[in-house]
């Protein structure tokens, strides 16, 4: 018979307590193996999308990214991602060491990559067409829905803060050890126009604090947000309009 799920008194009023319970502290070594791998992983992606970019222009004479970018998620900024996914589901879940490592592997981020397409109606297109194919021949696990992450479309109508791209995941082919050994690593990917990437890097320039994480903004700075992100959205249709004007495509 299998023994019941070890519980711990933890006190979760606050993010400094949460990081003190023993088990946390096991996840932050974990992590930093895990953010050596992510690291790994994002450097062989954006090297095989570097290689597609320069095909296609080699082919279109015009490249497909206009930015190509990747980061690992900071220390801070995941487990505060966790703590809160620890007093979201704490409640009602319980708060024991299964739990916990299920929270934590649900964090599908660590590794993240960002792209920007010169016009918005290429962003689609080059996903489907072009980068999961691409993947996918070398060995890419490029459809993750059926692990519920699903993709997710912010491009037309954006979140409520006016955040405006493509989400989806991958898993990256990587090698683990001195035996070869590959793992799949997950990706979230995101991409974007190119207008839509200047409003994402001026919000986190202003929203963002690396101590802090992202801030929550008063009504009047999240009014001015949006309306930038909806402005940029409509200059975005304007030169999809005036590029099939000029090209005819």
């Amino acid at each position: 018979m299998n023994a019941p799920p070890l519980k711990l008194l933890v006190d979760l009023s606050s993010y400094e307590s949460f990081m003190q319970n023993p088990w946390t502290h096991e996840l932050t070594e974990r992590y930093k193996l895990d953010a050596i791998t992510a690291k790994q992983a994002i450097e062989i992606l954006i090297d095989d999308l570097k290689r597609l970019n320069s095909g296609y222009m080699d082919e279109k004479s015009r490249t497909l990214f206009t930015t190509l970018e990747g980061r690992v998620k900071g220390k801070g900024s995941f487990f505060k991602k966790l703590y809160e996914r620890c007093k979201e589901h704490c409640r009602s879940q319980g708060f024991d060491k299964e739990n916990l490592e299920s929270w934590y592997q649900g964090i599908n981020d660590l590794a993240g990559v960002r792209f920007s397409c010169p016009y918005f109606d290429e962003v689609e297109i080059a996903i489907r067409d072009k980068i999961r194919p691409f993947l996918e021949s070398r060995g890419y696990a490029t459809d993750l829905s059926s692990a519920g992450m699903k993709d997710k479309n912010y491009l037309d109508k954006g979140d409520e803060n006016g955040y405006r791209s493509f989400h989806f995941f991958l898993k990256v082919p990587t090698v683990i050890d001195i035996y070869g050994t590959t793992k799949g690593v997950i990706c979230e990917v995101q991409g974007r126009s190119e207008l839509q990437h200047v409003w994402a890097v001026k919000s986190h320039d202003l929203l963002y604090k690396a101590e802090e994480g992202w801030l929550k903004p008063n009504a009047e700075t999240l009014k001015d947000m949006q309306e930038l992100s909806n402005n940029l959205r409509s200059v975005d249709h304007f030169l999809c309009r005036i590029r099939h004007r000029v090209r005819g495509n």
